[in-house]
């Protein structure tokens, strides 16, 4: 059973053949979720939850089988993948999905307590268009104190997973989508060096 949302025609939950059906057929196939909203092009899909590192079009025709999306970089998971269109912010989603696990972090040990809110806070400030030119290695400097090297299987500082999951949407959006949250920093930085001019006209007496 795999349950599928996003952008797709008919989200829902379906019963696949397991190590046979792909992700082509689970994503486009009219018996599954019918294909993308709007006909549009396939940006990324997460294959097992949140947590999941996320898959792109070269991995679309990968069966569901564990050890074949093992070894392809990601999980199965919870088998709920998420499917994003080509209309989708990357820095958006990564900050939607690096908000739960911050608020689900129970607090117990630093590098996840902290490390997720650092993260939170850093992509929400690129989101709201004050993003420094910094911070996308602060990002990853952050992530690889969570989950050293920021490899697949992850590695951890913490007590439980939680705190490598939210570095997995990171290290994806920066792998695939990096020149997305450049440009949203350069954006940043020219608005924020533009100094609006107001010219008045000087009024004659007499």
């Amino acid at each position: 059973m795999f349950a599928v949302s996003g952008h797709v025609k008919n989200p829902g939950v379906f019963e696949v053949e397991y190590g046979v059906t792909t992700f082509r057929d689970l994503i486009f196939a009219p018996q599954y979720a019918g294909g993308i909203l709007g006909d549009r092009a396939l940006k990324a899909f997460i294959p097992g939850g949140a947590s999941a590192p996320w898959f792109f079009d070269e991995h679309l025709d990968l069966p569901l089988e564990k050890v074949t999306v093992d070894r392809a970089g990601s999980m199965l998971g919870s088998g709920a993948v998420i499917v994003m269109d080509e209309t989708t912010d990357a820095v958006k989603a990564c900050l939607r999905v690096v908000r739960f696990f911050a608020r689900e972090s129970c607090g117990k040990c630093t590098p996840c307590r902290e490390g997720t809110t650092w993260l939170q806070n850093i992509l929400q400030r690129i989101q709201d268009g004050y993003g420094r030119p910094t911070d996308l290695d602060l990002l990853m400097d952050v992530s690889d104190n969570i989950s050293p090297g920021i490899t697949w299987p992850p590695k951890q500082t913490t007590i439980c997973p939680l705190g490598p999951s939210a570095v997995s949407p990171i290290a994806s959006a920066m792998q695939r989508f990096r020149p997305e949250f450049e440009a949203r920093i350069a954006q940043a930085e020219e608005a924020r060096h533009s100094v609006p001019v107001n010219f008045t006209k000087a009024s004659s007496h007499g």
